[in-house]
């Protein structure tokens, strides 16, 4: 199975469209998934004073907005992150020995992870297609780059 493309924002950024313009995706039509990932469920922010488990959900939301250096997530992430939030609430929740996570919930959690780019696998796999052009190191067999002051986007 061959590598997964990149997002279309990833290559505008790492300029693959200026080395290749004919490569471009045409966008299909009515889709449109510009826009930001926006603030967290509304039902979450009003209930997070008076409800530990919503505002356990919105400690957990903002954290992976947090940690979302690239910029990669979207207005079309949103079910995704959301469903990320409840399961880790979940397995927090049985960490405590309250309730029980199975295994299953382990495995969709890294899965979540993982198409968000938000383990060090998938990060350094999306963050290796932002890099800027003709940054890092560039010593002879040495891999270019490697700190993330190379990479484009958030550094903190």
């Amino acid at each position: 199975m061959g590598r997964p493309r990149n997002p279309d924002n990833v290559q505008e950024i790492s300029g693959a469209w200026k080395h290749n313009p004919h490569r471009r995706r045409k966008a299909p039509r009515g889709v449109r998934n510009t826009g930001e990932l926006g603030p967290a469920p509304s039902e979450w922010i009003e209930k997070a004073k008076i409800s530990g488990r919503c505002a356990e959900l919105l400690s957990t939301w903002l954290q992976i907005v947090a940690q979302d250096v690239l910029g990669v997530l979207n207005v079309s992430h949103r079910l995704l992150v959301e469903n990320t939030c409840y399961l880790q609430y979940k397995i927090r929740l049985a960490s405590k020995g309250i309730g029980k996570a199975t295994s299953g919930d382990h495995a969709q959690m890294k899965a979540n992870l993982a198409a968000m780019g938000q383990t060090p696998a998938d990060s350094a796999r999306v963050a290796e297609g932002v890099r800027l052009p003709g940054q890092g190191s560039g010593s002879s067999g040495e891999r270019p780059g490697g700190a993330w002051g190379d990479y484009v986007g958030k550094t903190g």
